[in-house]
């Protein structure tokens, strides 16, 4: 188990992280390199390019393991190019990222770190289930177990056509991915890996919002940080809302939707929308919109009506127009998602 959580980690956070600071590069990001940036700018390029992929095969009825190693070659291939043009760029992200720890105030550190390996800690042992599991778990398992993409039912029986409400968002085929790559059953994956993997995760996300709101103010950032972890344990007033959906039911994709995508989608305007060169956010956008589709099929609206009224704002505040057409290329991805589903369903 500790390797697989180990090897998780590798294709979860480190290989994102690498991906992340070869588009930055590729972009020509000359501002500060955020480690947590580039590693949710490749967590999403990664859920990118399984959808890219995934919905094809479908069509051209490939199999699963075609898909996992159609999808592995390409991650491989963006990581090493990465590694190669960073080169020279990771002593700098190794210096920044030791002179931002200094300057983290160590008690409030240590209890955010402490509250946030609890979670991680309930996550990891104390399973939860619902009827979810034969949906999210069960097409993990009939993908690996039959080599095969919807040609059968949770229940086992064979497809007469492909429910395509939730077959526009296979994120249980991504889960089955990843357990093919750490080598475990689909169940321990989204049961004890993927809510330790995405809770650190949605956490690191709060730290950056938290960062920019506080203007790196450190203290007030792990205050925030802290008040974020307490919210999210004390939660539990309604099983639909986001905090209990982050602390039991992560490993499912809409759960992520709620949980990082639309506090991405906010990071992204408040960090760069308004600045001059915001066209790095604006793609950083667009990418965030198109891998959202894996993870449910609600990416094909929610995330379009929250990034339009966070533009329409924008626009309101910059005064620029310009800002109209940048929304629309990057909502691209969904609203072709959403014509393929028109026609098909």
């Amino acid at each position: 188990m500790i390797i697989s959580m180990f090897l998780s980690i590798i294709w979860l956070i480190i290989v994102p992280t690498i991906i992340g600071f070869g588009i930055m590069r590729v972009l020509r990001k000359k501002d500060e390199k955020s480690i947590i940036e580039a590693m949710l700018m490749g967590l999403y390029f990664e859920f990118v390019v399984f959808e890219l992929f995934a919905i094809p095969f479908v069509f051209l009825k490939r199999s699963f393991f075609e898909l996992r190693n159609t999808w592995l070659f390409t991650i491989l291939i963006v990581s090493l190019i990465s590694l190669i043009i960073n080169r020279r760029e990771f002593k700098n992200i190794y210096l920044d990222l030791k002179t931002s720890i200094k300057k983290c105030p160590k008690i409030l550190a240590i209890i955010s770190i402490l509250l946030i390996l609890f979670q991680c800690y309930m996550g990891f042992t104390y399973m939860h289930e619902d009827e979810d599991d034969s949906n999210f778990v069960a097409k993990a398992v009939i993908a690996i177990d039959t080599n095969t993409l919807f040609k059968y039912s949770d229940e086992g029986y064979e497809l007469t056509t492909i429910p395509w409400r939730t077959g526009l968002s296979p994120f249980p085929w991504f889960t089955a991915n990843i357990a093919t790559l750490v080598r475990i059953p689909p169940a321990i994956v989204a049961h004890t890996i993927f809510p330790v993997i995405f809770v650190l995760i949605a956490y690191s996300l709060y730290f950056i919002i938290g960062k920019y709101l506080f203007d790196d103010d450190y203290e007030k950032t792990f205050m925030f940080l802290i008040i974020m972890n307490i919210l999210y344990i004390f939660g539990n007033y309604t099983r639909y809302s986001i905090f209990v959906r982050l602390l039991t039911r992560l490993w499912q994709g809409k759960s992520i939707l709620a949980n990082i995508t639309i506090p991405l989608i906010f990071y992204i305007f408040l960090k760069g929308i308004g600045t001059e060169n915001n066209n790095y956010y604006w793609f950083m956008l667009f990418l965030v919109l198109w891998g959202s589709i894996l993870l449910s099929s609600m990416a094909l609206s929610l995330p379009i009506i929250v990034s339009g009224i966070l533009t329409f704002l924008y626009i309101i505040k910059d005064k620029k127009i310009s800002y109209v057409f940048k929304y629309l290329l990057s909502v691209l991805p969904c609203v072709g998602y959403g014509i393929i589903y028109l026609l098909i369903k």
